[in-house]
Parts: structure tokens; C-alpha cells; sequence
């Protein structure tokens, strides 16, 4: 599988807010949970004003799907909870996840192999 350059820019002092949201799914539904975000995202999120991009991590033991979003603003992200098409999409992927913890989250600070960082 080919994936595409990113778009993720980790940098502080600026009004980009991460969504990181980590999903607790029976291992059996690991897959169908990660092709439901990943349908979502290119049908839905792309769309979406706002949205910069969306990362997806699966756990290697299979019971945990992290989704890693960036958006340009808080502001975006609420507009974006009060789509209908992207309430769709929540509830969908809500129901394969047994649970999900979300939680919003500036850059603080970003460090590098062999640098200080900032």
C-alpha cells in the first residue's frame, strides 16, 4: 500500500488543535473500525472546512484503533460536531468500538533525536 506525503506540522504557538482519539475495539473489529474512519475521512472530513488531516494507528494486539486529527482551530472541529453527515459518521464508528476516549490538545513542545527541540 502506498501512502500519501503527510501533511501533519507539529509546531507551537499556533491555533492548530489535535483531536486524539483512541478507540477500545474487540480485536475481530479492529479492521472494520479502520476501514470505517478511513471511508469517513475520504468521503466526509476532506470536505470539511477546517480539516488538515486525519491519522490512523492500530495497537499490534489488535484492541485499540488511534485516531490522530489535526484541524485549524477549536472552532472548526465544533462546526465541523454539528454536520449531520459527520454525526453520522461518529455514531457509526462508535457502535464497532466497545469504547473511545477523545480528548483535544495543543503542541506544547517538540523534540527531535540529537536536538534540543523547543
Amino acid at each position: 500500500m502506498t501512502s500519501p506525503e503527510t501533511t501533519i506540522s507539529v509546531t507551537t504557538g499556533t491555533t492548530r488543535i489535535t483531536l486524539v482519539n483512541v478507540f477500545t475495539v474487540d480485536p475481530g473489529h479492529q479492521t472494520a473500525l479502520v476501514e470505517a474512519l478511513d471511508e469517513a475521512t475520504r468521503s466526509i472530513f476532506v470536505k470539511v472546512p477546517g480539516f488538515i488531516s486525519a491519522n490512523l494507528h492500530v495497537s499490534l494486539d489488535g484492541t485499540r484503533v488511534v485516531n490522530y486529527a489535526q484541524w485549524a482551530d477549536e472552532a472548526s472541529y465544533a462546526a465541523a460536531l454539528r454536520d449531520p453527515e459527520v454525526r453520522g459518521h461518529v455514531r457509526h464508528a462508535a457502535g464497532i468500538a466497545q469504547a473511545f476516549d477523545q480528548t483535544l490538545a495543543q503542541v506544547r513542545s517538540v523534540h527531535h533525536a540529537g536536538t534540543a527541540g523547543s
